[in-house]
């Protein structure tokens, strides 16, 4: 990966449960001078998007009880210029495009390998 220079430094992660990538991930992040912040359980998201510069928010899709949209909507109601990316399972369109009329700005389809989270860092942190 290459070495990225930004000004955007910080990314949330709001996941429903731990996995073993979460390591991984940060060591990424770490390596290009980024940081990631991993939410789990999801409850409390809003208190560091409020306390931290967040630039990205990641948001698994498949938070129970469609969480996911109103986690978007939040985001983008109060916090406009925060970059919302869908970690997506088994996407159809019509999920793609109710994320989209949500707010969302990308998305990364899981599993997703590092080439992948490179290519969103890279668009979204250059």
């Amino acid at each position: 990966m290459k070495s990225v220079k930004t000004s955007l430094a910080t990314t949330l992660m709001i996941e429903d449960e731990e996995f073993d990538q979460h390591l991984n991930f940060k060591r990424i992040f770490s390596e290009n001078g980024l940081q990631l912040e991993i939410k789990t359980p999801y409850n409390d998201y809003m208190q560091i998007i409020e306390t931290k510069k967040i630039d990205c928010v990641m948001i698994n899709s498949e938070l129970v009880n469609n969480l996911t949209f109103e986690i978007i909507d939040k985001i983008k109601c109060n916090y406009p210029w925060i970059v919302v990316v869908i970690l997506l399972k088994n996407p159809t369109y019509e999920k793609v495009f109710s994320f989209v009329r949500h707010g969302a700005d990308d998305f990364i389809i899981k599993p997703f390998t590092y080439e992948d989270l490179e290519k969103v860092l890279t668009y979204y942190y250059f």
